[in-house]
């Protein structure tokens, strides 16, 4: 099973600036539950729905990798924002959770292009230490789109 949501749930204000709400999620990987916390502070809700359901959309009619970003901030006001990066593998889809420091992205970085920053897929990182993954069949990203009415 696979899904990306918003829960229904009252808008927190866990940043320093109590002007800036956040909203909690939930991401459904197989039998794995991931709970994430959007900043607003640039995106809304539906900003992240769209950037969310066209990356899937990319990864499903063929792309070999995608960023789902769950929480972004302006640079200029934060040090990272949190992604998850999305990995197809034919009929499989690995996905692995990431900060991803801001001063590590090229100059003139645009966040609508966020998938051409990531690394290729691995499995280990730098040290030789295994990354956290986990897998999801390309069949329920397709029923996620579908009850998303994107394909």
């Amino acid at each position: 099973m696979f899904c990306i949501k918003f829960n229904d749930e009252p808008l927190e204000y866990p940043f320093d600036d109590v002007s800036i709400p956040a909203a909690s999620g939930t991401l459904v990987l197989g039998k794995a539950i991931e709970d994430f916390l959007a900043n607003l502070s640039l995106w809304n809700k539906s900003d992240y729905e769209s950037h969310w359901t066209r990356e899937l959309k990319a990864l499903f009619e063929g792309r070999s990798k995608v960023a789902l970003i769950v929480s972004y901030n302006d640079p200029k006001a934060s040090w990272n924002m949190e992604i998850w990066r999305v990995y197809r593998d034919g009929e499989w889809v690995h996905f692995q959770n990431q900060l991803l420091w801001y001063d590590s992205l090229p100059n003139g970085f645009e966040v609508s292009k966020m998938s051409d920053y990531i690394d290729d897929h691995s499995i280990t990182d730098e040290e030789g230490n295994r990354i956290s993954e986990w897998d999801v069949s390309i069949r329920d990203i397709e029923l996620f789109l579908h009850r998303c009415k994107v394909i």
